[in-house]
């Protein structure tokens, strides 16, 4: 495993260090769900998904899950506010 630093700019972007993104081939426009886990957050690249890593995706996921369930937030309510934060911050 490798380990770097990195910062966030005034318009909240994270750069991944280049020599991390040489060595998992990632390239420009690739796309990452991104989560917190406790005081941490997470970045997990969304390309090649497997089975087992959908799977291990879905036990992070299941209480943050289970929550919203519980709190009846709809994936038509993410979605809303998605394109409200999107419409103020264009």
């Amino acid at each position: 495993m490798e380990i770097e630093t990195t910062k966030m700019t005034s318009r909240g972007q994270v750069v991944i260090p280049q020599n991390i993104r040489r060595s998992k081939g990632i390239n420009k426009g690739e796309q990452f769900i991104v989560y917190e886990l406790n005081d941490s957050i997470i970045l997990k690249r969304v390309k090649n998904l497997k089975a087992s890593t959908i799977d291990d995706f879905e036990k992070t996921f299941s209480s943050m899950w289970q929550t919203a369930k519980s709190k009846r937030i709809t994936t038509r309510a993410v979605a809303e506010e998605i394109a409200d934060y999107r419409r103020a911050h264009a």
